[in-house]
C-alpha cells in the first residue's frame, strides 16, 4: 500500500473528495469491472458472486468481505501490466463523460491548493490515479483500495482494507502516519462518506447535483 508518511500534512488542513457519485454520476468501480472483463465474462463472474451478494444482504458478511470477493473473482491471476493498461484507457475514455460539471469546476478551484487536495475512495487505485494525474494531482494524493501484486501478478487480495466508512478517515491518518489530521473540507454523497464528512471542519453532502435527490 502506498504510504505518504515521510511528509507532514499541510498546516492548513486537507481538502478531501469522494469520487464515485460525488465527482462522477455513476459508480466507476462497477463500470470498470464490466469494461475490464468484457460483457459475457462479466456476466458469469457476477453470477458466481451472487451467493456473496445475498450473504451481504442478509447481514452475514460486511462490505470488506464483498469487495474482497469481487476483487478475487475479477483480478486474481491477472497481470499488473494488463490491469494498468486497461485502467489507463478506462480513465481516458470512460470517466470523462461521467464527471459532474459542477464537481469539475470546484475541483479545479481547489487545485490552487494542490498540496492539500486529496481523493479518498472505495474504488481501486489503477484508474483513479491515472485520472488524478491527468488532473494535475500527485498520484499519492489518491487514497483508495489497493490491489495486491506479487511478481507482477494480482493475488486477488486487497492490499490493506476497503476504504469505506470509518476506514476513509483511517486511511487518511495512515497516509501521514498520524493519530490525527486536520480535514478542512470534505465532499461526499453516501453513507460510506459520513465518517469523513463528520471529521471535517466543513462538509458538503451531494453538493454538485442540480437537485438533492
Amino acid at each position: 500500500m502506498t504510504n505518504t508518511a515521510p511528509f507532514a500534512a499541510p498546516e492548513s488542513g486537507l481538502i478531501v473528495f469522494d469520487f464515485d457519485g460525488t465527482i462522477t454520476t455513476k459508480d466507476t468501480f462497477a463500470l470498470f469491472l464490466r469494461y475490464y472483463a468484457g460483457l459475457l465474462p462479466w456476466f458469469f463472474k457476477v453470477m458466481r458472486l451472487m451467493p456473496v451478494f445475498m450473504a451481504y444482504k442478509l447481514g452475514r458478511i460486511d462490505r470488506h468481505a464483498v469487495k474482497a470477493a469481487v476483487i478475487k473473482t475479477f483480478f486474481k491471476g491477472e497481470t499488473e501490466e494488463n490491469i494498468f493498461a486497461k485502467a489507463q484507457t478506462f480513465a481516458n475514455d470512460v470517466i470523462p463523460p461521467l464527471i459532474r460539471p459542477l464537481a469539475q469546476e470546484c475541483f479545479d478551484q481547489k487545485k490552487q491548493d494542490i498540496e492539500s487536495l486529496y481523493i479518498c475512495s472505495a474504488s481501486i487505485t489503477p484508474y483513479l490515479r491515472h485520472w488524478a494525474v491527468q488532473q494535475g494531482l500527485p498520484e499519492d494524493h489518491v487514497l483508495a483500495v489497493e490491489l495486491e501484486f506479487e511478481s507482477g501478478v494480482a493475488t486477488g487480495r486487497i492490499a490493506g482494507y476497503n476504504v469505506w466508512g470509518e476506514n476513509k478517515v483511517r486511511r487518511i491518518y495512515q497516509a501521514f502516519n498520524s493519530d490525527y489530521v486536520h480535514i478542512k473540507e470534505a465532499y461526499g454523497d453516501t453513507r460510506g462518506d459520513l465518517e469523513l464528512l463528520n471529521a471535517a471542519e466543513a462538509s458538503y453532502f451531494k453538493p454538485f447535483r442540480l437537485s438533492p435527490s
